[in-house]
């Protein structure tokens, strides 16, 4: 059996966060599994919902906000959005990032 952690370990840190994918490794986790979007000025960021407005202080769709705008918002806990690169990069040498 493999144990995934869903949006990272997203029962004790904001979801698909840096700090949740961070957490997902460090409680062991055989696969930390992560949603990944698209920005208006196509960089890929990672979050579940088409919109920003249930996991951050914003609202408005992911597709139409800039990186910028994106990275401004509060993910919870003071974490903001990461981009798809930063994860791969906390995920790099721990385990396996679906």
């Amino acid at each position: 059996m493999k144990v995934v952690a869903h949006r990272g370990a997203s029962g004790a840190e904001p979801e698909n966060t840096l700090r949740a994918v961070r957490r997902g490794f460090e409680v062991g986790a055989d696969w930390v599994e992560v949603d990944v979007r698209v920005s208006r000025d196509g960089r890929f960021v990672v979050i579940h919902y088409e919109t920003v407005d249930r996991t951050t202080d914003g609202s408005g769709r992911v597709s139409e906000m800039t990186f910028d705008e994106l990275r401004k918002l509060d993910a919870g806990m003071g974490e903001r959005m990461p981009s798809l690169e930063e994860v791969l990069d906390e995920a790099e040498g721990r385990g396996t990032l679906v």
